[in-house]
């Protein structure tokens, strides 16, 4: 075999790796790595918006109890609030048709609102529903609840939303589920942040 065949052979298989490894971090970038926090994008020009998925999802990071969520496969039947588009989560993976132990159950999420040269005005709104009680908390101010039991089921409940605004800094979503006793218990929430850029850019 010649040398100059032997040259191109070697480049060929160097072409070949870096396309591989392009290819495998195209796909690495498609997964949002644990722990790290959605964050809302900044504007461009002024009247441009920008938005931000919260919801329970599986692009997003949600923790109970400290813990990672569990989606849920099987829920309860009486469970008959359509979440769509967000899932309904529990902390284990029978919550929606098992027995959980009562008390609260703490779902949260952590997400960013930069601070931007060009200013926007956010808003955070949606809807949820869980089993039985359910208080939505942007880090401790509570803005909305659920409570009577039956935030689950629309003959005896309608669906609760909220709307907030937001500013800049890092912030939780929290949601605090209340099971009165031990029976199925889990939560969704859609949450979506607004933007709407309001301001010149600063100098």
């Amino acid at each position: 075999m010649s040398r100059k065949l032997k040259a191109l052979k070697a480049l060929f298989a160097s072409v070949v790796m870096v396309v591989a490894a392009s290819a495998a971090m195209g796909q690495l970038d498609k997964i949002k790595p644990v722990g790290v926090k959605p964050t809302l994008g900044c504007c461009k020009c002024l009247g441009g918006t920008n938005t931000l998925d919260l919801s329970t999802v599986s692009s997003n990071n949600w923790t109970v109890n400290g813990s990672p969520a569990i989606f849920l496969t099987a829920i309860h039947p009486l469970w008959n609030i359509n979440p769509g588009p967000a899932k309904w989560i529990s902390s284990a993976a029978t919550g929606g048709t098992g027995t959980m132990p009562a008390g609260p159950y703490e779902y949260r999420l952590e997400f960013v609102v930069p601070a931007c040269s060009i200013e926007q005005k956010v808003t955070l709104s949606g809807n949820y529903g869980g089993d039985d009680d359910v208080q939505v908390f942007l880090d401790n101010a509570l803005i909305s609840q659920c409570v009577g039991g039956w935030c689950f089921n629309t003959p005896k409940k309608t669906l609760p939303t909220f709307s907030t605004a937001v500013g800049s800094g890092s912030h939780v979503l929290r949601v605090r589920v209340v099971n009165g006793s031990p029976s199925p218990s889990g939560m969704f929430v859609n949450a979506k942040l607004s933007g709407t850029c309001t301001s010149q850019p600063t100098k």
